[in-house]
């Protein structure tokens, strides 16, 4: 595992180093979710990139009981079919791109259901309430196409936003309740929207 993150951060550092152009983003909407996500696209040539995101989920909630975490990766390679006359940059204007994306979700849950007794004739007899904990977690691998336009502001600012999707394949362990449902541990066809802001390096 070490071999591997040494070998990956290598790469990517030999990625900056080589870089022509580069551009720094973050996903805010992705703060409503409790998640951090980061993405760096390097240009390749005049009209191709490859845009790397990564993120972390994460909430500690003591007074509900409730932890959850969670990692994604993903890598876009991106091919720029109408380019914009605004900036110096080549990484500016409508694009389409196959994207591949892994995760993991965890989550540990606690509840408290309660209980109720009825006699033969219908009529309560006792209630009490019960403490019940869910733990969870799932594997998730995505794949598809997205298309989108990005916008280099005063060869600064970028703004990016693309939509599109896919076929989301998710491994699920644990003792999930059906009311817990979350996107995560879904198999299926799914969309893919997105959008970043940030800046050209």
């Amino acid at each position: 595992m070490k071999k591997i993150m040494l070998v990956g951060l290598g790469l990517f550092g030999f990625t900056i180093l080589n870089a022509q152009d580069i551009l720094l983003k973050n996903s805010p909407f992705h703060f409503i979710d409790a998640t951090f996500n980061l993405s760096i696209e390097k240009e390749l040539d005049g009209n191709k990139s490859v845009n790397y995101s990564g993120g972390i989920h994460l909430t500690e909630d003591g007074w509900n009981y409730e932890d959850e975490i969670g990692l994604t990766a993903e890598i876009q390679l991106r091919k720029y079919v109408l380019k914009f006359k605004n900036s110096e940059s080549n990484l500016n204007g409508i694009y389409v791109s196959p994207f591949g994306m892994l995760s993991y979700f965890k989550m540990n849950h606690t509840y408290r259901d309660w209980r109720y007794e009825y006699d033969d004739l219908g009529n309560y007899i006792a209630s009490w309430d019960e403490e019940i904990s869910v733990t969870a977690s799932s594997k998730i691998g995505q794949a598809g196409i997205v298309m989108g336009v990005q916008y280099v502001m005063s060869n600064v600012l970028v703004f990016d936003f693309f939509l599109g999707g896919g076929i989301q394949y998710s491994v699920e362990a644990g003792n999930r309740r059906s009311t817990n449902y979350d996107a995560r541990f879904y198999t299926g066809v799914i969309p893919k929207i997105g959008f970043n802001f940030g800046v050209k390096l």
